[in-house]
């Protein structure tokens, strides 16, 4: 069996439950990668979380072995405990991979993966004197944990990013929108009360319909899939957007990355039609997310 051949054979059995999912994507995405290296690579995944995405790689492709295995870090050391019981090759480290000085204990790797990891820094900012998120700041330190983590990957190794992106055009700009049915627009005063990283200010122009900035309103569109559920609770406090995509390309060229495909997704489009109608002329629904596979030149 050859290696493309045992590879969808494992995604078939194994991973096919992921198809059309973020994670699906990017493993499909990495598996790629590392199928033309010819040999195991050394993979670091910096916000793992309990690992479905390294572990499985691993679990298809191999793992380099003793100082140069793969590594997963995060800051959930529960999330961790499972990770290490389903991916034992894998070395798990608990902390936070904005330490530099972890980053630099590691050595280097051929593969780096941030997924729905930068998010989270940029989250980290909130101010509650503000009660928002403090753009500039967090933005700022996005840009220098990205900076630390890329020194991490070898000269020609790569980058898999995946994230939410900020959508183009001014966040400001006025959004009319109809709420197909009651439950909808009571899911969405809910989101309203409980969205913690930005305040979200709407106005009701008549029943059921709303006036919201573009910024308030892809917040909206890609958290309100988690309403009513477990995730919720952590999902209110992150904003998964934070550049647009000119800054996002620029944060890669500036440190030496070379872009190979910057592909947006949008995997919950359906449920948004089912929910809401855009009102006003020429505004779409904002993309969920994206997913960008870059190579470091230098």
């Amino acid at each position: 069996m050859t290696t493309d051949q045992f590879w969808n054979f494992y995604w078939e059995t194994r991973l096919q439950y992921l198809q059309g999912q973020g994670k699906g994507e990017v493993i499909l995405q990495a598996s790629r990668l590392i199928r033309k290296m010819n040999q195991p690579a050394r993979i670091l995944e910096a916000g793992c979380g309990e690992a479905q995405i390294i572990g499985a790689l691993v679990d298809a492709h191999g793992n380099p072995t003793g100082k140069q295995s793969s590594v997963g870090i995060d800051r959930d050391e529960k999330a961790l405990v499972v990770a290490r019981q389903h991916y034992p090759p894998i070395r798990f480290l608990q902390g936070d991979f904005t330490d530099a000085s972890l980053l630099q204990s590691l050595g280097q790797f051929d593969l780096l993966l941030l997924v729905n990891a930068l998010h989270h820094v940029f989250s980290d900012a909130y101010d509650p004197t503000l009660g928002d998120i403090d753009v500039p700041l967090g933005k700022a330190n996005v840009r220098t944990s990205f900076a630390d983590l890329v020194q991490t990957i070898k000269p020609g190794g790569h980058l898999i990013l995946f994230d939410g992106l900020e959508a183009d055009g001014s966040p400001e700009t006025k959004v009319q929108i109809r709420f197909k049915n009651t439950d909808a627009w009571q899911k969405f005063q809910t989101f309203a009360q409980e969205y913690k990283p930005f305040r979200i200010h709407f106005s009701l122009i008549q029943d059921k319909l709303v006036e919201l900035t573009l910024h308030a309103f892809t917040r909206y569109v890609t958290k309100i899939i988690f309403l009513g559920k477990p995730l919720w609770e952590r999902e209110r406090h992150e904003s998964y957007q934070y550049f647009q995509e000119e800054e996002m390309r620029q944060m890669l060229l500036d440190n030496g990355l070379v872009i190979q495909e910057f592909q947006l997704i949008s995997v919950d489009y359906d449920h948004w039609l089912q929910e809401v109608e855009i009102i006003t002329p020429n505004v779409l629904f904002p993309p969920e997310h994206v997913i960008i596979t870059a190579q470091k030149m230098r």
